[in-house]
């Protein structure tokens, strides 16, 4: 069974098609075999009537009768009646006992008794054709045959035929129309709620499905669909709102706290209590950057950033970027390479900047001793595409699709520094940006490709 509604359209003007075929070969067959009964009563009507009068009247009397018969046309009876006599001819032929032909000359070869379905003949015309023919004895030993030209079932046969597929044709042609009709309008809902859940995908949670009013079954799920919308939307406002006002509300006190270490710090009676308090402040800076970045990912997620986008060449950014990094991968013996195109989008220089220095800095702490970086931007049709590489140790395939999550760290130790939020800010900026990002095939180390939308060149 087809899957598309391309396919169902055409499954279903072809059944159509099919029924309205089956239809057509009945109606001849029935309408055929009909003017044929209608034909054979006609022939046994004229038949009766012949042997009527050669018993009344003779032989010699027949003979003249048939002479003068031979070759004319019939109205026919029935719904053959008043139809024309184009085709419809009369034909005849009498012999005696010995066979030799009295009378009737338009069939050349006298048939055997009984019925002959396709009899030849000659028609006044010169031209040839079949007939249905009856033949009968005579009492005195002669035949008799009264035969009634085919042509007109010929024709009979044809015109059904075309009536039938100048029907199928509508049937086709309107079948198909308003299959297509319907596909459009199927498919055109559908693109509604597709575009729709795109949207939201991309983080946009306040897109709604259109609703035309008519209170078809489509506005009815839209409906539903748009109030089960509204309610994640509700949900998700109400956990980013908890999430940020759990962050606000923590960074005030631990910033309190951190005064107070620094203020106990200046009066640490030994050196014990001195690194006791030096550790303490360092867990509460590690703290109030993780409340931060928190605060970071969810304002990014919130979408709101892209009121600030503005037209920017990407190349130059990256090229910031790398210049910034090269001194810190020299002193470590690592080199960062960049092969950069010239590319426009719409986008924050700003967050762009830390998308690519949080990879940068995974690459350095994570890739492992001498992993060297490379950054690639090209344009492709109307999308930027950049790919950052390394050529260190990897990850695990199970968890490429992990690493993007919110505190997710694949040191099991957790002895590394960092929260788990790098790459999570990064995913949650290209999206921003209505970008992708995808971690690639590779044979070695750890490969990012991003694609962001990019603007049209300037001619």
């Amino acid at each position: 069974m087809p899957r598309t509604i391309k396919g169902l359209s055409i499954l279903s003007a072809g059944i159509s098609g099919l029924v309205t075929l089956a239809l057509g070969a009945v109606a001849i067959f029935i309408s055929h075999h009909e003017i044929e009964a209608q034909i054979d009563h006609r022939l046994e009507m004229e038949m009766d009537a012949l042997l009527d009068y050669h018993t009344t009247n003779g032989a010699a009397s027949l003979a003249r009768l048939v002479r003068l018969r031979d070759g004319g046309a019939t109205n026919g009876t029935g719904y053959l009646a008043d139809s024309g006599a184009d085709g419809r001819l009369m034909l005849y032929a009498l012999a005696d006992a010995q066979g030799r032909r009295l009378a009737g000359s338009l069939i050349p070869h006298i048939p055997p008794t009984g019925w002959s379905e396709f009899l030849p003949i000659r028609r006044p015309d010169g031209s040839k054709g079949v007939a249905q023919a009856l033949s009968r004895p005579l009492p005195d030993g002669g035949q008799i045959v009264v035969a009634g030209d085919r042509d007109a079932l010929s024709r009979a046969d044809d015109r059904i035929l075309i009536a039938a597929l100048v029907g199928l044709g509508i049937i086709l042609l309107t079948g198909t129309v308003s299959t297509i009709a319907f596909g459009r309008l199927v498919r055109r809902r559908l693109v509604l709620i597709s575009g729709t859940a795109q949207g939201i995908i991309e983080g946009d949670y306040t897109r709604r499905i259109p609703i035309d009013g008519s209170g078809s079954e489509f506005d009815r799920i839209s409906t539903i669909l748009n109030r089960m919308l509204g309610r994640i939307d509700m949900l998700m406002r109400s956990l980013r709102q908890v999430s940020s006002d759990i962050a606000h509300d923590m960074r005030t006190p631990l910033g309190r706290i951190r005064q107070d270490m620094e203020a106990l710090l200046l009066e640490a009676p030994d050196d014990a209590t001195t690194q006791t308090l030096e550790r303490t402040i360092a867990d509460m800076d590690a703290l109030l950057d993780l409340f931060a970045a928190l605060l970071g990912v969810s304002e990014v997620q919130g979408l709101a950033v892209r009121k600030r986008f503005v037209p920017l060449s990407l190349s130059d950014i990256l090229g910031e970027i790398v210049e910034a990094y090269r001194p810190a991968f020299d002193d470590e013996g690592r080199a960062i390479t960049a092969s950069l195109t010239d590319v426009t989008i719409s986008g924050d220089a700003q967050l762009l900047k830390r998308a690519v220095a949080n990879m940068l800095e995974n690459i350095l702490a994570h890739a492992g001793d001498g992993a060297d970086a490379t950054i690639a931007l090209m344009s492709a049709g109307d999308e930027a595409i950049l790919t950052i590489s390394d050529d260190g140790s990897g990850i695990a395939a199970d968890d490429r699709d992990r690493i993007f999550e919110r505190l997710v760290r694949l040191d099991p130790t957790r002895s590394k520094p960092g929260h788990g939020l790098g790459l999570s800010m990064v995913k949650a900026i290209i999206h921003a940006h209505r970008g992708t990002i995808d971690i690639m095939p590779s044979d070695q180390g750890l490969c990012f490709m991003i694609r962001i939308p990019a603007l049209p060149s300037k001619a």
